[in-house]
């Protein structure tokens, strides 16, 4: 009778969000029972709260110990492997507690859950079914149709999306993340005044919500009003100077107006908290590089590398960053290391090819900037620089093509190659 009674308590202080005293009280039960596993469940949901998730794995995985079919222990387990990250493996863990007791899906919690950990995994159609299951459960369930706009936005469904964020806003007009949803996805379906007005309107009711303000900066920058995302971007630092991203979106918006070592230095800051960030040593590189400061550029691409040596946008930034030094042969092998990782990119084909035009290697320039034009076909950059090499190899007729796409294109590079097809035929 005394551990049900303490079971009680600790439930009443853990919903109290009292977890230490909560934790106190299981913990006694926890030593005088022999087969404690409820109370090991309920040890592990506190030390959770407290954010003492080795501790929590470890109550659970004893709870399991006792009961292996303990559908709720695998579950709860679940919630604490979210929380480090663990996707793939909070995903087999509540797989096996609907398994093992298939009510839980009748739960609105572990149905939603259920949804957000597949969606984690980028499992999107199962995921926008289990949300629509909860939608379908409770009609008023606010996150169950944001998770319905969430699922429909990742599978590139705008329109759906857009359709569940509305009846979620009409639920809640006051809640700052629905606010927010709707934003992005109007930009996403490029109606840009109503995705402004939303993403402001999400700001209004949490004005001091640093995040709020860094959305606005983003949907500012979409629109390529960079003086008013800079104030945004500000704003929402001085809210929280640690902000995720927020020196590097505050590096790019410099950038952006031309102020390339006030970009720089905002990057510096952000390295000073994150010194093991390999896209913030990057983003240095280019910002050193624009405002002509060559070796720190060369030494920021040379420890993104260092730092994530599989990551393709490291060895493109430093190979951009040799080339523009006229490091060539070293700019060349970053350029095909980039590659490598992710065959997909445009740019390396695109800076391969002018490095080989500027070496006079006018056949292996021909062969990236295909390579590049089958990537991106409607680059008038890549179209001039292949009409280029098709003058110089004296290809007159693909020349033209290349001149004919240009002016198809309606881009002003047409003149240009027009006038190079002049003089390198005449």
């Amino acid at each position: 009778m005394r551990c049900k009674w303490r079971l009680f308590c600790a439930k009443k202080k853990y919903e109290a969000l009292r977890y230490e005293e909560a934790l106190e009280l299981v913990q006694k039960v926890v030593k005088a029972q022999s087969r404690p596993a409820l109370a090991l469940l309920r040890a592990g949901s506190c030390l959770r709260g407290l954010r003492r998730y080795d501790e929590a794995i470890d109550c659970y995985e004893r709870a399991l110990q006792i009961v292996p079919n303990y559908g709720e222990a695998h579950a709860y387990l679940s919630l604490v492997l979210v929380d480090l990250g663990r996707n793939h493996e909070a995903l087999e863990s509540i797989n096996r507690a609907i398994r093992i007791k298939p009510s839980l899906v009748k739960s609105e919690f572990w149905l939603h859950h259920f949804a957000y950990v597949r969606g984690t995994v980028n499992q999107w159609n199962e995921s926008l079914a289990e949300y629509s299951s909860l939608t379908e459960l409770n009609e008023q369930h606010v996150d169950g149709w944001r998770g319905v706009g969430w699922a429909n936005s990742q599978l590139n469904r705008h329109s759906e999306a857009l359709a569940a964020y509305v009846r979620a806003a009409k639920l809640m007009p006051a809640n700052a993340d629905v606010q927010s949803d709707l934003g992005a996805t109007y930009l996403n379906l490029g109606q840009m005044k109503e995705g402004l007005e939303h993403l402001q309107r999400a700001k209004e009711l949490q004005p001091a919500n640093a995040l709020r303000h860094y959305n606005l900066c983003q949907a500012y920058c979409d629109l390529g009003n960079f003086d008013s995302a800079l104030a945004s971007i500000l704003e929402a630092l001085t809210l929280d100077p640690k902000l995720e991203d927020g020196n590097l979106l505050l590096g790019f918006v410099y950038s952006q107006l031309g102020r390339y070592e006030d970009a720089a230095r905002a990057i510096e800051a952000g390295i000073r908290s994150e010194p093991d960030n390999a896209e913030l040593y990057g983003a240095l590189a280019q910002y050193c590089q624009e405002s002509g400061k060559m070796s720190e550029a060369s030494a920021a691409a040379k420890r993104a590398v260092w730092l994530k040596s599989d990551s393709a946008k490291a060895f493109l930034t430093l190979g951009w960053v040799l080339q523009n030094q006229g490091n060539f042969a070293e700019a060349i092998a970053a350029h095909k290391r980039s590659l490598e990782l992710d065959p997909k990119q445009v740019e390396p084909y695109g800076n391969l090819g002018e490095i080989y035009m500027e070496l006079g290697r006018n056949e292996d320039a021909l062969s990236a900037l295909r390579s590049a034009v089958e990537i991106e076909p409607m680059d008038p950059k890549l179209h001039f620089d292949l009409g280029e090499v098709y003058i110089r190899l004296s290809k007159r007729e693909e020349a033209l093509h290349e001149l004919q796409t240009l002016e198809k294109l309606r881009d002003p590079l047409a003149e240009d190659l027009a006038k190079r097809m002049k003089s390198g035929f005449a």
